[in-house]
């Protein structure tokens, strides 16, 4: 089956193409291949001469603050009066709002012209952390410019007509990455002795990688459709997950300090507070995916004599 997709040389995106090359034949769409998102007649080439019948679109901009950042620039050219204007501006400015937003557009009107099936993988930034779980039949409502932006991607790809899957994970994390996760920047920070100050109450529900390729890869096999949490199954605060990694992986657990949103996010953008996604909807497929507890093992595992 031949796959063709944007941001797999990401975080997640390496790890799709490595653990599933022998079962997919992937075509790259990116910089390196020539092609920018945000060149619409670029984008529209590579899927139209592409054989693959499934696109998959993982690139974003997905730094949250430096997406805060974007937003009054990003209102400012959406004032502007000609869409020509606005292409222009965002092919210039690379904002949270054009690679989000505009990027997602040109994939969405390039697959409805190719009538192509396209994953896109979204957040679970989507929702506003007042509820204490949120399942897939619940309403988004972002808080913050980055998950305002992929929210908007979210609603072009749902009203596109097109055969879809949107997927939201949630702090993804793996054994091995030239761009660090969460999980390796506290290990690193705990290796040198750094103390760390982490939130108490905000909930999160980070997930193992491989599984997220592995869930993903049964849902392309079964040619589902709709909107998928695939993350976690265990639910925890920030404070909890480095004393995990602390005692996993024997590091000084004493390093590590409470804090709460309010003072650890002061002057940044907008968190939501609970972010509790159930993953319900997956497990009734048989789609089983690890507690945090049992994805540090493996990824120490993985990681092998590095921290043994």
């Amino acid at each position: 089956m031949r796959i063709i997709g944007t941001g797999l040389t990401g975080l997640i995106g390496t790890r799709f193409t490595e653990l599933l090359g022998n079962a997919y034949q992937f075509e790259f769409i990116n910089l390196e291949s020539g092609v920018n998102i945000l060149d619409k007649n670029k984008i529209l080439d590579a899927i139209s001469s592409s054989k693959a019948d499934l696109v998959i679109h993982m690139a974003a901009k997905t730094n949250v603050d430096g997406c805060e950042s974007d937003k009054e620039k990003d209102l400012e050219i959406l004032r502007l009066n000609s869409d020509k204007e606005k292409e222009s501006a965002w092919i210039r400015e690379q904002t949270a709002y054009a690679i989000n937003v505009f990027g997602t557009r040109n994939i969405v009107e390039a697959c409805q012209k190719n009538n192509k099936k396209l994953i896109y993988i979204s957040t679970d930034f989507v929702f506003d952390g007042t509820k204490k779980h949120y399942t897939e039949n619940d309403i988004p409502d972002p808080v913050n410019w980055y998950a305002k932006t992929k929210h908007e991607g979210e609603k072009l790809v749902e009203s596109s007509g097109l055969k879809f899957m949107i997927v939201r994970p949630a702090y993804p994390y793996r054994a091995y990455f030239e761009r660090n996760d969460f999980v390796r920047v506290i290990i690193e920070k705990l290796q040198k002795a750094e103390k760390l100050n982490l939130v108490t109450d905000h909930i999160m529900v980070p997930t193992f990688i491989d599984d997220f390729v592995n869930a993903l890869d049964i849902l392309i096999q079964r040619d589902e459709t709709g909107i998928f949490h695939v993350v976690g199954s265990q639910s925890i605060t920030p404070y909890e997950a480095a004393v995990k990694i602390a005692r996993a992986f024997e590091l000084d657990e004493n390093l590590i300090s409470k804090t709460t949103r309010r003072e650890y996010f002061a002057g940044k953008a907008p968190r939501p507070f609970c972010l509790n996604l159930k993953n319900d909807r997956i497990n009734r497929l048989g789609i089983e995916m690890s507690s945090f507890d049992n994805g540090l093992k493996e990824i120490k595992a993985q990681m092998g004599r590095l921290y043994l």
